[in-house]
């Protein structure tokens, strides 16, 4: 339905009722019910439309709202049956304003669901208890008596009820702007609560306008009696021609932040009208009255610990994905091994530990020998996999924990060795070298058949304040000397400042 043609046939119908209260006046009440019964199941037909028609989690909202608004058809029809066949008087609370005042409940159920997660149906189980308890105690409230159980009735006074009104139907509209304006996206959702509240305000401020001129005026029907109709007609014209989400849209992190907290209120607000509950009708049922709060406390407490439990697992999902990315930041994409930058940290960490501990430190660069002709003759992906394989053959040699293998950069590799003095940093580089022997990589260059790798040490014996550069410098030339005398050997240079190239 388009949304000018629902406005029109809104406006229209509100207008018809009022010229037909306005032209029957004797018989105002037996024409005021059938345009209100036809306003309340309109908005019952229309919210349970956009409910089969919405999608999956969406779709629990709009079918509470449905029901809500056919228990407030339901007490209107009640109503109507008092009113004209039993013409009953506006002293006192009746059925009528019992089922009235239930309609809320469903309400409150649909405004206390989380947006999302796992625990929501034990959330709508939890919710339903409360529901229940709520449906007695506030019969309990209203009548002084427990429901299914004969004896002598007192209901409250007229005035009385009209208050417990304003004070539901302000609890009611406050909740539904609280979830509007958390509400992270521009989806269903977002559209579901933007409905109950502009509902939920029109029917606080007409309902209270009504109730208070009916209390005044001592009468029941008047041209007022629109006040009754024009929140549940608005409700089914924004139900039938607001459009429906096709997606559930953006959000941004203020927004989710805003949500979660809401989360945590908005069902502390049902919590708190049964506590309330409880508190009034403990005075005459005491044991009803303890039951009703000693469920919403269970009902609380059960609720704020999955709440929390959720919370924790969420930090510890986001530390876990935190460490996985720091992982993958501080890995080489292509062999596996460290990369530069986990390198320079690494380095950077031995070399203060060994100022304070007045250790050894060794590095290790190796380069693969004549690597450039192979990668032009065969390929890059020749050229990778070979990488591949020398790196997993060096990482193998690494016996320590606490030691660090990673690619320098291209062909090159470096070797962070730990309290390690000369002696150990050789014996390490000859297993290097052994196992990429042992891969018998084919590559017949001037110095063997296969591919091999040259190795350059610097060893410092004892680290100095911010100078860890002139080891890598010293290793570095280390390198260049085994290249230099030939290739496929190791050479070891002592730590020594030099200036950088």
């Amino acid at each position: 339905m388009r949304r000018t043609h629902g406005l029109f046939l809104g406006a229209g119908f509100l207008l018809l009722y009022g010229l037909c209260l306005a032209m029957v006046k004797p018989y105002s009440m037996a024409v005021s019910y059938p345009f209100q019964l036809a306003a309340a199941y309109a908005a019952v037909a229309a919210c349970a439309w956009r409910a089969m028609k919405a999608r999956s989690p969406v779709q629990l909202g709009w079918w509470l709202v449905s029901l809500s608004l056919l228990l407030w058809a339901a007490g209107l029809s009640v109503s109507a049956w008092e009113d004209l066949g039993q013409h009953a008087t506006v002293d006192f609370a009746k059925l009528s304003d019992l089922i009235y005042f239930l309609f809320g409940v469903p309400l409150l159920v649909a405004l206390s669901l989380p947006a999302s997660g796992r625990e929501e149906k034990l959330f709508a189980w939890l919710d339903g208890l409360q529901a229940a308890i709520t449906a007695c105690a506030i019969y309990v409230a209203m009548f002084s008596s427990l429901p299914f159980v004969h004896g002598s009735n007192k209901p409250i006074s007229a005035s009385l009820l009209a208050q417990a009104y304003n004070g539901e139907n302000l609890l009611l509209a406050s909740a539904a702007t609280l979830r509007l304006l958390a509400e992270q996206t521009s989806g269903e959702r977002r559209r579901l609560y933007g409905l109950l509240t502009g509902f939920l305000w029109c029917y606080a401020i007409c309902a209270g306008w009504y109730n208070q001129t009916t209390i005044a005026l001592q009468e029941q029907v008047g041209l007022y009696d629109l006040l009754v109709a024009l929140p549940v007609t608005v409700l089914a014209v924004g139900a039938l021609c607001v459009p429906l989400a096709t997606s559930d849209g953006d959000y941004t992190v203020e927004k989710r932040t805003l949500s979660e907290l809401i989360d945590g209120i908005v069902p502390v607000l049902y919590t708190f009208a049964l506590l309330t509950l409880g508190v009034f009708v403990i005075r005459t049922h005491f044991y009803w009255g303890a039951t009703a709060l000693v469920v919403a406390l269970a009902v609380f407490v059960i609720r704020s610990t999955v709440l929390h439990s959720r919370l924790l697992r969420s930090e510890l999902a986001l530390r876990e994905a935190h460490d996985r990315l720091e992982e993958i930041a501080l890995t080489d994409a292509l062999t596996c091994v460290a990369n530069r930058r986990s390198f320079d940290r690494k380095l950077q960490e031995e070399w203060s530990r060994s100022r304070r501990s007045h250790a050894p430190l060794s590095l290790l660069l190796i380069d693969i020998d004549f690597f450039k002709p192979l990668n032009d003759r065969l390929g890059h992906q020749a050229g990778d996999q070979c990488l591949v394989r020398v790196a997993a053959a060096l990482q193998s040699t690494m016996l320590r924990n606490g030691d660090l293998l990673a690619r320098y950069g291209g062909e090159e590799f470096a070797a962070i060795l730990a309290d390690t003095h000369r002696d150990g940093a050789e014996e390490v580089a000859a297993r290097m070298q052994a196992a990429v022997r042992e891969l018998k990589v084919a590559h017949a260059t001037a110095i063997g058949e296969f591919v091999s790798v040259s190795i350059g040490i610097s060893t410092c014996e004892e680290a100095e304040a911010e100078a860890f550069e002139w080891l890598v410098e010293t290793a570095d030339r280390a390198l260049y000397l085994a290249k230099a005398r030939g290739r496929n050997r190791v050479e070891h240079i002592p730590y020594q400042r030099v200036e950088t190239r």
